[in-house]
């Protein structure tokens, strides 16, 4: 996912079952904060297009 997909991204969409907002799960509050701040600065240098966040989860 892309620095321009996650800044466009509805932050204050929930879940299906309406109780738990992408805010709340992954926004900047959380420990996700940190991620989303490096990948700002590193936009502000290459371009919201040129920064992507790449996860594997095993």
């Amino acid at each position: 996912m892309t620095w321009a997909e996650l800044a466009a991204a509805d932050w204050q969409e929930t879940n299906a079952s309406g109780t738990r907002s992408r805010a709340s799960a992954a926004g900047t509050d959380t420990d996700w904060g940190r991620v989303w701040s490096v990948m700002r600065i590193l936009s502000e240098v290459h371009g919201a297009e040129n920064v992507r966040l790449v996860v594997w989860f095993h």
